[in-house]
């Protein structure tokens, strides 16, 4: 998702739109949607990427329902910022999630529910 925009007061959420690029070609398109709850306060904006290290990785995020949970620290400074997040894509299957490009200004722990949707044109 090259560009997700959250914000949040106690509860929060997140909205994205990306590609799902596959040897340099975009092969879908889906959007992020994230609920939260937690110590948070803020609005920020950022990119996610997920990267699929393994073929079955890959597929099983394409046919599965798209629902994942996790578990974050974020802040966001007009400078810069950070997360250290864990979440169920990534914990239980070979992908590695990058999250960079912090903008706003947001500081929080909570717990999330991401949902994935393919969105079809």
């Amino acid at each position: 998702m090259p560009l997700m925009t959250e914000a949040g007061l106690g509860i929060g959420g997140a909205y994205g739109r990306g590609a799902l690029r596959i040897n340099g070609f975009s092969v879908d398109y889906y959007s992020a949607a994230k609920a939260s709850a937690g110590l948070q306060l803020g609005a920020q904006q950022y990119a996610h990427v997920l990267f699929f290290m393994t073929e079955d990785a890959l597929m099983d995020f394409r046919h599965s329902s798209g629902w994942a949970a996790g578990a974050d620290i974020e802040y966001a400074l007009p400078s810069g910022g950070r997360t250290i997040a864990a979440e169920t894509t990534t914990s239980l299957a070979p992908v590695i999630a990058m999250v960079f490009g912090h903008a706003g200004l947001r500081l929080g722990a909570s717990l999330e529910g991401v949902k994935y949707t393919r969105i079809i044109p």
